[in-house]
């Protein structure tokens, strides 16, 4: 019985292990707010409940300890500090590891006893207020942006900014009445930017606390602040730290970002929510699927009842033949509807994807000692759940590369005239009836030279090849099998696997991908996939007196030339498109047909591409675009070279869909031979 619902126990700990992640970053960048803490809280308890029912005992007790120390930080005996984030954090990844294990259903269970002993030894520590000072970093609250440009006057006018941190003895009676006294003290050295509590809401707020953080702005040096503060009565602890300098680039994004869009508000919104239910329900993939597959074949049916009436139109002209073209547009505009609403129940915003992003840049961080800001844009945007299943692995290298390769450590960014904080952004939108995701960094860039001269040592080209590389070819190099410039391997990357992986994917979705690079200034990835698997646009195009199809998607241009435009370069046919040669591959030849005996003064070329490679097609004849359903050959013929499938065409006849990614890649491989 329990194996009934095992599945939606996955789906809900992927959703609440999402929340959780994010609530933690939230705390670790943002600060503490009762609304974070309620919302780790909730879905620890969440998690305890449901994995108890299905007998997980190993997670109930990690969150049940996890919960057991939130309590305390929701009930103020616990404050969030860096080592508290990071036990939080090293929890998340054991309930992962768990996770895992469910998946894997083969009776292994991840030993997390020393994890669970760690929650409890944290939650049994003395936890008082009367900690020495400076002990271990303590979580600043994040700043409003009508304070950063307070920081950022007071910087400009030469004076230091300090953040005191102080705590009253627990005999401290009347804290209210003394954070006051506490307040317009330090307020006579200089000014107070801000304060925790805030000077507006003490009254309600001071009496129950321990601990008061000024920001404070004067000219006095940290050491004179401490003997100033240190004359204060009741004050039994006390830490003064430096501000880091502004980072005005990120604040001037802010100030843009907070005028135009109201982004972070939503996602803080999201947060408070939380595990709030909408009206929806859960529905198998599966059932999914064969809907769709009848959407198919609708699709088809439809095509062919299109083409009927178009047949009986030329021969008749009776009512008889309007009423079947009025039957066929109101079947058009149902199927449309039913189609697109079955490919929306399929859709899943990528904010599902991205959310696992920030927790991986902050753990690259402290890897590779960079101070790195993750910029995500375009959560909502939908793509087929199939698709963000496959594009996560390829998004993760490219992150990775990104932050190992592209972005600079603060000292060589300082050096060369950056902004210390390095910027990655994750962007995905809906371009063209295709999803397009944009990996950026702003970096150093990728250096053409370095690429040549990095495959010549691997011995992943020859001389002769290199020789005859242009810059973009050379930038290239690095989906090659094998190809890294990392002098060292690391945990992170250096066994030049990842591009190779990453073009793989991309080849194996049907998708596009492009590199823009500029040497000192950053590198930015394009990846373009189609919105679905199930049902796309193809291509119509005559070989001799055969139609094959080419994926839309494929397609990144068609272009009409005269004979005297094609060239020859080492044997192979070639055409020079805008400073890039393309080679050419008549089809007829792959597939034995025979080519038209008839030279016709132009030839029509359809430019392909798949992952960073581009290809021009020659064909005879381009007869327009339709929606295909792909089939399979079936068992009986079995996988043939450089054919997807095949579709039921309108006149009943079956058409060939091509495979356009090992079509290029028999070129690539016959060159290399």
């Amino acid at each position: 019985m329990i194996s009934e619902y095992r599945e939606v126990f996955l789906e809900e700990l992927e959703e609440q292990l999402q929340i959780m992640d994010g609530a933690i970053l939230s705390l670790e960048q943002e600060g503490e707010t009762d609304q974070v803490i309620q919302s780790l809280f909730r879905a620890a308890h969440t998690l305890k409940g449901s994995s108890a029912v299905m007998g997980y005992e190993e997670m109930k007790q990690l969150t049940h300890e996890m919960e057991h120390l939130l309590e305390q930080v929701r009930s103020k005996t616990l404050r969030i500090t860096v080592a508290l984030i990071d036990l939080l954090f090293k929890s998340m990844d054991s309930l992962r590891e768990l996770k895992e294990d469910i998946l894997r259903d083969d009776g292994a269970i991840t030993d997390v006893s020393k994890r669970i002993r760690d929650l409890q030894n944290f939650s049994h520590l003395p936890q008082t207020w009367t900690l020495p000072v400076a002990t271990e970093p303590i979580s600043m609250p994040k700043l409003k942006l009508e304070t950063e440009l307070k920081v950022q006057n007071a910087e400009d006018q030469g004076l230091n900014v300090y953040w005191i941190t102080l705590q009253l003895s627990a005999d401290c009676t009347i804290k209210g009445a003394r954070f006051y006294v506490i307040y317009s003290r330090i307020s006579s050295w200089g000014e107070i930017l801000h304060s925790v509590p805030d000077i507006d809401m003490a009254f309600e707020q001071s009496n129950e606390a321990h601990e008061f953080q000024f920001l404070f702005t004067g000219s006095h040096s940290s050491q004179r602040l401490e003997e100033l503060v240190s004359t204060l009565t009741e004050v039994t602890s006390l830490m003064v730290e430096p501000l880091p300098p502004i980072d005005r680039e990120s604040l001037s994004r802010r100030i843009e970002a907070e005028t135009e869009v109201p982004e972070k508000v939503i996602n803080e919104e999201q947060v408070q929510k939380g595990t709030s239910k909408s009206q929806t329900i859960r529905v198998s993939v599966e059932r999914l699927d064969h809907l769709m597959n009848l959407v198919g074949e609708l699709v088809i049916d439809h095509t062919r009842i299109h083409q009927v009436e178009r047949t009986q139109r030329r021969r008749f002209s009776d009512d008889s033949v309007n009423e079947l073209g009025q039957i066929s547009d109101h079947l058009t505009r149902i199927i449309g509807d039913l189609q697109e609403s079955v490919m929306k129940a399929r859709m899943l915003p990528i904010e599902q994807l991205f959310n696992r992003f920030p927790r991986m840049v902050r753990d690259l961080s402290r890897d590779l000692d960079k101070d790195i800001e993750l910029v995500i844009d375009g959560k909502d945007t939908e793509l087929d759940r199939t698709l963000i299943e496959e594009i996560s692995d390829p998004l993760i290298h490219l992150i990775r590369n990104a932050a190992d390769h592209g972005i600079e450590r603060p000292e060589q960014r300082e050096m060369n005239g950056k902004n210390r904080k390095g910027t990655l952004t994750i962007r995905a939108a809906h371009e063209d009836n295709q999803i397009a995701i944009y990996v950026e960094d702003d970096g150093a860039g990728i250096d053409p030279a370095k690429m040549v001269k990095s495959a010549l040592d691997k011995g992943i080209i020859s001389a002769e090849e290199a020789m005859m590389l242009s810059d973009r070819e050379a930038i290239d190099l690095i989906f090659r099998p094998g190809f890294s410039t990392a002098s060292q391997v690391s945990d992170i990357s250096g066994r030049g696997v990842g591009m190779d992986i990453v073009r793989s994917h991309i080849e194996k979705l049907n998708g596009l991908i492009d590199i823009e690079t500029t040497l000192g200034q950053g590198t930015r990835f394009q990846i373009k996939l189609p919105l679905t698997l199930a049902i796309i646009v193809g291509l119509l195009v005559k070989l001799h007196d055969q139609t094959f199809i080419i994926p839309m998607n494929n397609i990144t241009e068609i272009v009409r030339i005269p004979h005297h435009d094609i060239h020859t370069v080492r044997g192979q046919s070639v055409i020079l498109l805008r400073d890039q040669i393309i080679p050419i591959i008549w089809l007829h030849d792959n597939f034995n047909i025979v080519r038209s005996e008839q030279r016709r003064e132009y030839i029509q070329l359809v430019i392909v591409g798949s992952a960073e490679k581009r290809m021009a097609l020659a064909v005879d004849e381009l007869l327009g675009n339709q929606e295909i359903v792909i089939k399979a050959l079936g068992s009986y013929i079995g996988k043939v070279d450089g054919i997807a499938g095949s579709t039921i065409l309108g006149d009943g006849k079956v058409a060939l869909i091509l495979e356009v990614p090992e079509i290029i890649n028999h070129l690539v491989r016959r060159t290399v031979m």
